[in-house]
């Protein structure tokens, strides 16, 4: 943990958490800590099943971009992709010609000891009717307070 002590991780919410609230967690324990989250991980892992076993909702979500390299559009089938299909790749790319650039996109940022931003792509099959309310708790403003959390 060394490092951390005099530098921000790249990816992190360390430099966040520093300017905002004024703490440091360079031993890796705090509010941005994976240690911290693995409890939302853990519900949202339960909620998906629930979602397919009671409801018959199924949730695909993948990356779609990474730094310059974009799934070009209609590379994939939104009606028909697969979680096996994301899965099968390192970076949950299901387009593999993509899924190697964006590899090697971040390969070559990490050894510039840098960091790039990417997209996740996201579809909801068999939604139920009604979800959300028409202003303020729209269904998409719930999932990305959900997932920003």
């Amino acid at each position: 943990y060394k490092e951390m002590s005099v530098a921000y991780r790249p990816s992190h919410a360390d430099a966040t958490y520093d300017a905002k609230y004024g703490v440091r967690a360079i031993a890796g324990g705090g509010r941005s800590s994976a240690r911290e989250t693995i409890g939302r991980v853990a519900a949202g892992a339960i909620a998906k099943t629930l979602l397919r076993e009671v409801a018959g909702v199924e949730i695909v979500a993948w990356v779609s971009s990474v730094k310059d390299v974009v799934v070009p559009e209609g590379a994939i089938d939104y009606d028909t992709v697969s979680v096996a299909e994301v899965e099968e790749s390192m970076v949950r790319c299901p387009v593999e010609e993509v899924s190697d650039k964006m590899v090697k996109a971040i390969d070559d940022i990490k050894r510039q000891r840098e960091s790039c931003g990417g997209t996740v792509t996201c579809v909801v099959r068999n939604c139920p009717w009604g979800l959300g309310s028409p202003v303020f708790d729209k269904l998409e403003a719930e999932l990305a307070k959900a997932m920003m959390s």
